[in-house]
């Protein structure tokens, strides 16, 4: 009888917490969330709000936000994540010259380099690629286009 009481009484409990605007959850074990870098840990290089110069051969590309170099010269834009789909990712930069992208993990987490697909002979200022991080965390871009340079920091999520 005193077993079916307390049975009763946690019955009642939850209950309870239900009519009351609570809930009662089962917490099942799942997999460990996926673990970003902290802002202390990776210094992600700020976006800004700013439009490229006009390309003549494109539609506007607007005000962003875009991670741009300090003489205006390299621009891209991308909500980074890891996994085999890539990432699609526009560029800005000077007209006619090669894009080079190489990127690495900077917060000691093992990866190999990110790999990029640069489609050729792009004449004007813009440039679509697809950039693939092997995984997720901290990771240092490096672009080059003819004489300028850009290095960026982003974080990359798990997809």
């Amino acid at each position: 009888m005193p077993g079916r009481a307390l049975l009763g009484s946690a019955v009642l409990a939850v209950l309870s917490l239900a009519i009351s605007g609570g809930s009662a959850q089962v917490s099942t074990p799942t997999s460990p969330p996926a673990r970003l870098s902290s802002p202390a840990s990776c210094p992600v290089t700020q976006r800004v709000l700013a439009a490229p110069q006009r390309d003549p051969d494109a539609d506007p590309f607007g005000e962003g936000p875009w991670y741009v170099n300090d003489d205006r010269t390299i621009w891209t834009t991308g909500d980074w994540t890891s996994g085999s789909k890539g990432n699609k990712a526009l560029w800005i930069r000077p007209q006619g010259t090669n894009l080079v992208v190489e990127g690495r993990r900077v917060d000691g987490g093992d990866a190999r380099p990110l790999a990029i697909d640069i489609p050729c002979c792009y004449r004007t200022g813009f440039q679509a690629t697809r950039v693939y991080f092997p995984t997720a965390g901290c990771w240092q871009l490096s672009a080059t286009a003819g004489a300028s340079r850009f290095t960026f920091v982003v974080s990359v999520r798990e997809s």
